[in-house]
């Protein structure tokens, strides 16, 4: 398996995230194995901060915006997969709901689904060490991808819930067509 090297990621909590987005990109063979399965090897993850004081859940019951990852892939590739790897095992804060969204070179950070209007969510499990793939279903041809997580394992896992995080991110290189 190959996996694109992502150019750079930024969030719009980067000014108050307890550990910034850029420790979601540590990438193949530093953040995760090169190698098939590609279990997580790295500890460094990204999580927000904790807008209510480090009590309840991050996402109720006044939540705050939604943190928003933005991965820049340098240029627009086809994308049909990405890959996740959780925030802690036994840890609340750990994202179990996200969505995507997409944009292309000519749409630009601000063109989040204008000419990409594909909007899939998944589910990951909580554990860190085994890699979560999500397959589109479908080949979006993207520069830009938009993550949001909607919910975290608050309530389902403790101590946590109060921020919400995830441990790596990677988007697999399609193989060319048979």
């Amino acid at each position: 398996d190959l996996f694109y090297s992502i150019a750079s990621v930024s969030s719009d909590t980067s000014g108050t995230d307890f550990y910034p987005a850029a420790r979601l990109i540590e990438g193949a063979g530093v953040g995760f194995d090169a190698a098939v399965p590609h279990n997580r090897t790295g500890t460094l993850t990204w999580v927000t901060h904790a807008p209510n004081g480090g009590l309840g859940d991050f996402f109720g019951p006044t939540p705050p915006p939604a943190p928003r990852p933005v991965f820049d892939l340098g240029s627009t590739v086809p994308l049909q997969e990405i890959s996740v790897w959780g925030y802690a095992n036994g840890n609340g804060n750990g994202a179990n709901q996200f969505s995507l969204r997409f944009a292309s070179a000519a749409d630009g950070l601000a063109g989040f689904g204008t000419s990409i209007t594909f909007n899939p969510t998944y589910n990951p499990i909580q554990n860190v060490t085994p890699r979560q793939s999500f397959v589109f279903g479908q080949f979006v041809n993207a520069r830009y991808v938009e993550l949001t997580p909607e919910d975290n394992f608050f309530g389902i896992a403790r101590p946590g819930g109060d921020r919400v995080g995830l441990g790596e991110i990677a988007f697999m290189i399609p193989e060319p067509a048979t």
